[in-house]
């Protein structure tokens, strides 16, 4: 699947989710972790919540962390760093995109530029009310 179509699915299956967002959801703005929308899903994923998260992750690494859910991230601007469980990391492009499974832990997140940040735009299916990262 080219870099163009998979731009094209992320941002389909993040719009379709997010449709029926009422207005509560959207008046309370940007939350500090990045938050932009969050939707509880109905049958047959009734108890989860749809999330879209926006991160910049300035030069350098993050700490380790894990996410409650699925996570299908979609760079912006920049490159990130990105490897899960130990595992090698991988340099992602903007236009690139990258996935998560559920408890997977994140073991290397940031920048791969020196002198530049990263902007990603992350869509997750989280339990419902939880927070979408905690600790590794």
């Amino acid at each position: 699947m080219s870099s163009m179509q998979n731009r094209r699915q992320f941002l389909g299956i993040a719009a379709a989710s997010l449709l029926p967002i009422g207005l509560d959801a959207q008046a309370s703005g940007p939350q500090p972790d990045g938050e932009l929308a969050r939707h509880a899903l109905t049958e047959p994923l009734e108890g989860f919540d749809a999330v879209l998260v926006e991160r910049n992750f300035p030069p350098g690494s993050g700490r380790a962390h894990r996410h409650p859910g699925v996570v299908l991230g979609y760079v912006v601007e920049g490159q990130l760093r990105f490897a899960i469980n130990d595992e090698p990391e991988q340099v992602v492009s903007a236009g690139g995109t990258f996935f998560e499974p559920i408890g997977a832990v994140h073991t290397t997140n940031g920048s791969a530029s020196p002198d530049a940040p990263v902007r990603v735009l992350v869509f997750m299916v989280v339990p419902k009310g939880s927070p979408v990262v905690s600790p590794a």
